[in-house]
């Protein structure tokens, strides 16, 4: 063998290994062929076949490895689909459930979506948290589903309740805590659930908590709820006007109603309910559906 033909050898392995490094494999099958015509040295043989079979193997495992990284590809796109259909069967349930109980105590769902729009837009109002507003929606859905576990004769009562039927009253508060707060996924609304009713002075229930202390959640809720209780009829008594009801509420400013969240109503107040309070059913769910699926689309671990 001529010096010519083993540098010629040398000469395409060198240029075989860049071409290697760049992604291209295609050298191994012309190594091979260049070996079998046994001109060259046993050892040389011997070398440059190694380095094909070494090209074929780094082939085959990259291979191996975009198979891989292709099945992760489909299970990841798998999981986000089980993980939406989890996430919708969830928002399915929390919304069957809180209009479930707002028609046993208002004949009507009409609550419900109400006091969730007023709520949402308060708290935007206020330049809230996205992760923040995912906990709001679940507890302005279900804020009243401890009331599952108070009597009929006291719920539907249409004169005042006595102080014994109010302290009753008062503990569907800690039955609706009681019911989602072994829930992973609403455990984080237990605190509009278990404090809407605490009072900015610290007079509410069902702990007594005072002004910063009440969580922000539960204290943009309240306002909310009190102003739909307000501008809504009951059979005890007559919807009041917007203004009628803001006039009250602003006698709460600071003793019921933490200020800066009453303020933000007062700026929004008249366009928001304009929109809301006149609207049907199915309007406000499909406005509800637009928040629900912007904000729970978004990942939910950065909460």
């Amino acid at each position: 063998m001529s010096e010519i033909d083993l540098n010629k050898l040398l000469d395409y392995l060198a240029t075989a290994a860049r071409e290697v490094s760049k992604g291209d494999y295609r050298a191994a099958g012309e190594i091979f062929e260049l070996t079998k015509s046994e001109k060259y040295p046993a050892g040389i043989t011997q070398l440059a076949e190694a380095f094909g079979m070494m090209i074929v193997m780094v082939e085959a495992r990259e291979e191996r490895l975009e198979q891989l990284i292709e099945d992760l590809r489909k299970k990841k796109l798998l999981l986000e689909e089980a993980s939406k259909t989890l996430r919708d069967a969830n928002i399915g349930v929390l919304e069957v459930l809180g209009s479930a109980i707002a028609k046993r105590d208002h004949d009507t769902s009409d609550h419900n979506y109400r006091v969730t729009l007023y709520t949402l837009k308060i708290a935007e109002a206020i330049g809230h948290a996205e992760a923040q507003m995912r906990s709001l929606i679940k507890g302005s859905f279900l804020h009243d589903v401890g009331k599952i576990g108070i009597s009929d004769n006291i719920l539907l009562k249409e004169g005042k309740l006595t102080d014994n039927e109010f302290e009753i009253m008062k503990r569907h508060v800690q039955h609706g805590s009681d019911i989602i707060g072994s829930y992973p996924w609403l455990s984080d609304c237990v605190d509009v659930v278990l404090h809407h009713h605490e009072k900015f002075d610290g007079t509410g229930y069902t702990s007594g908590l005072k002004g910063k202390d009440i969580p922000v959640n539960a204290r943009i809720f309240c306002v909310a709820d009190v102003f739909d209780a307000l501008t809504s009829a009951r059979p005890y008594k007559r919807a009041l006007s917007c203004d009628e009801a803001m006039a009250i509420m602003k006698e709460g400013r600071g003793s019921h109603f933490d200020p800066e969240i009453f303020d933000a109503l007062c700026g929004i107040v008249n366009t928001l309910y304009n929109k809301v309070f006149f609207a049907d059913e199915a309007s406000m769910r499909n406005s509800l559906k637009v928040y629900i699926d912007a904000i729970f689309n978004e990942k939910e671990d950065d909460q």
